[in-house]
């Protein structure tokens, strides 16, 4: 039999375990939502990472044209292999970035590169990368300190930066430049794109996202060095971006010169200005040969050079000019050589239609292309038409004066190939001053470059479809126009905005 006292002491029994069976599930603590990934922490699996590479890749070996221009197959190959071997655990978007680009950066094209997906680039538009303490730019593969956004009015402008957060400069910019690709063996480019603005998101890209230098070792101009650390002020926060954009503003009518710096990209594309020091020279300024109205600025431009009798020199400043359409480019040409011309030798394409067209831009452009301006070589590429004649000078107020032609490491694709064929072709009145072209001197990969969409992590890659060699004499060594004057720049000549080439020119010309 059950016992009385315990059978009366049931029901309090059974009210005290249901009291803490309540209170044990009050106590837990409520779970809280999951925040779903953005596009800088989503992560993807090692199975899509390697799926979009080796999409990547075979599209690059079946329709790249110069995949093997300045290296071997084989180097290529064992480049690619060591970058699919990195995609061994889970990635972000930028990680998998940062272990594919340097691969692509060997290749020497200019022209071919990864860009950020469209989920990441308008994420970034909401959420840029937080700014770098001080504005910088890099001479000689060194550090300075442009202008100072942080609370610390002890830091002078043109001050050398050691290091950043501990990690010595050259070797921050070494891991920089590999994820520039640049034509060839050239090096001047890389630091030219580090200087337009970019210095900030290329951090992000090599160091870790949203990376802000909290340390800076300084060295001023007394030869001290001494290690700050900045807080960013509000009122002078300069939100990096992720992609070099430029105004396009309609070119002006010929006016005074302004002060400038030379090593930063105009914002007008196109200007015509005389100089005031010297009557005889006249300067045009082609920040850019994309955009419209570049012939009819031309034709005006060299009708008012006709016009003042006095201009026997003229100065074609190219520097910054990361190219456009080629043909505003050659035409420019026309004006300035006596002699009938050659451009090009071939513009080839290695296969006319790709097999992984779903995942390939401008689909329009390159049917209308492949199909009406294109046609079959003997060697099996595939020969833009019409690009390999001669092309007549421009007789009707074309300069055949002296020409000195400007040129750094901006100075890339068409431009570069307007400084080649004009160096070439006018040699005894042509002289190049600046700094070697960061596009290559024999041509480049291009003429039609749209965006592969990569379908895992939506990651871009820019895939030039034509080989375009020019028509100079030589032997392509992977190098850009060289100056025949050459010139160097010091940190105060930048930071005063000194035109040193420019005064080069003068120099010249009172010799």
């Amino acid at each position: 039999m059950i016992d009385s006292t315990l059978f009366r002491c049931l029901p309090r029994l059974a009210v005290f375990l249901l009291f803490l069976s309540l209170g044990h599930l009050v106590a837990q603590p409520t779970p809280l939502p999951l925040m779903p990934p953005t596009p800088l922490t989503r992560t993807y699996s090692v199975e899509q990472l390697r799926a979009d590479f080796r999409l990547m890749r075979r599209a690059m070996e079946e329709a790249h044209p110069g995949l093997y221009r300045y290296h071997s197959r084989d180097s290529v190959s064992r480049w690619f292999d060591a970058a699919e071997a990195t995609l061994n655990h889970p990635m972000t978007e930028l990680q998998f970035r940062r272990a594919v680009e340097p691969a692509i950066d060997r290749i020497g094209c200019g022209h071919t590169d990864l860009y950020g997906s469209k989920a990441y680039v308008k994420y970034r538009k909401k959420h840029p990368t937080r700014p770098f303490p001080v504005d910088v730019f890099v001479l000689d593969d060194k550090l300075y300190v442009r202008e100072n956004r942080s609370t610390d009015t002890t830091v002078r402008r043109g001050a050398q930066i050691v290091a950043v957060n501990g990690r010595p400069a050259g070797t921050l910019l070494k891991q920089f430049y590999k994820y520039i690709s640049s034509d060839g063996y050239n090096q001047t480019f890389k630091p030219y794109v580090l200087n337009t603005g970019l210095f900030n998101s290329y951090y992000a890209l090599a160091i870790g996202l949203d990376s802000t230098a909290q340390q800076l070792t300084l060295r001023d101009s007394t030869g001290a060095v001494r290690t700050l650390t900045f807080r960013v002020r509000p009122d002078k926060l300069k939100l990096a971006a992720d992609s070099v954009e430029k105004r396009v503003i309609p070119a002006s009518k010929p006016r005074k010169p302004k002060p400038r710096n030379p090593e930063k990209p105009e914002e007008e594309p196109r200007t015509l200005t005389f100089s005031e020091r010297d009557s005889t020279m006249a300067i045009l300024k082609v920040s850019s040969f994309t955009g419209g109205g570049q012939r009819s600025f031309f034709r005006q431009s060299f009708k008012a050079i006709a016009r003042h009798k006095t201009i026997t020199s003229l100065v074609v400043d190219v520097r910054g000019n990361l190219g456009g359409n080629s043909g505003s480019s050659v035409k420019l040409v026309s004006y300035l050589v006596a002699k009938p011309f050659q451009a090009y030798t071939q513009v080839d394409a290695p296969v006319r239609q790709v097999s992984f067209n779903r995942h390939l831009g401008w689909k329009f452009w390159r049917f209308w292309i492949r199909n009406f301006f294109t046609h079959k070589t003997p060697e099996g590429t595939y020969r833009r038409s019409g690009v390999v004649g001669q092309i007549k000078p421009t007789k009707r107020n074309g300069f055949r004066g002296k020409v000195f032609v400007l040129t750094n490491g901006g100075t890339f694709s068409a431009a570069s190939i307007f400084a080649s064929l004009v160096k070439h072709n006018a040699a005894d009145r042509v002289t190049v001053v600046g700094r070697e072209t960061g596009g290559g001197a024999f041509g480049c990969n291009a003429f039609t470059s749209p965006y592969m969409t990569l379908p895992e992590t939506g990651v871009q890659l820019r895939l030039p479809l034509y080989k375009i060699v020019l028509a100079i004499p030589g032997v392509d060594k992977g190098r850009g126009v060289l100056p025949d004057v050459p010139v160097a720049y010091t940190a105060p000549d930048i930071l005063s905005a000194t035109d040193v080439d420019l005064e080069k020119v003068y120099e010249l010309l009172k010799k």
